[in-house]
């Protein structure tokens, strides 16, 4: 096998395998793994713009392998046999501050399904936010204009729920925060 293949498959390795722990690879993390493998000369160790075309490679010879942009333009790679474009798309937006992060879930999720979001959710994998960062997203969001549509219910047994005004009426986030909450588990 030519090295320029053997790069190729070691690069593809590396995304899967990060995948498979539930995690992103970078640029730099996938440029460190060749250079520890000894794919890279010690003079371009330390310079990883010359991977972009070799990952354009990868990323068109393996159909699992894909690339997910941070909200700050930072490209990160990972293979949908470990996991979704969902799952990957929370963690890219993990990278950066939290509370985008949490709008967007809390908007998505009111849009889509439609449903309010219990706010627990967010210190569960793969969010894994602190308490402190939870309740400062919720301080930061009841003062920055563009978080204004998103608002919280308590159920009757005092869960805490979000949803966004844009896509759910507060009686109905309401009626479905308790049914998620208390009614269901009375019904079975």
């Amino acid at each position: 096998m030519e090295q320029k293949e053997q790069i190729n498959l070691t690069i593809a390795q590396a995304i899967r395998e990060r995948s498979q722990a539930g995690r992103l690879i970078q640029l730099e993390e996938i440029w460190a793994e060749l250079s520890e493998q000894g794919f890279l000369k010690s003079e371009t160790a330390d310079d990883s713009s010359g991977l972009e075309p070799i990952l354009t490679q990868v990323l068109a010879s393996n159909d699992d392998i894909r690339e997910i942009q941070a909200a700050n333009g930072m490209p990160y790679y990972y293979s949908v046999r470990s996991l979704s474009g969902a799952y990957a798309g929370i963690l890219a937006r993990k990278e950066q501050d939290p509370l985008p992060l949490v709008a967007h879930t809390v908007r998505e999720n009111s849009k889509i399904y439609p449903r309010p979001v219990p706010l627990d959710i967010f210190s569960e994998s793969p969010f894994d936010l602190t308490r402190e960062e939870i309740l400062d997203c919720l301080k930061k969001m009841g003062e920055q204009e563009d978080y204004q549509d998103i608002t919280r219910t308590t159920t009757s047994i005092g869960t805490v729920f979000l949803y966004s005004t844009e896509h759910l009426n507060p009686d109905y986030a309401s009626m479905l925060a308790e049914w998620a909450d208390v009614g269901q588990a009375s019904n079975p």
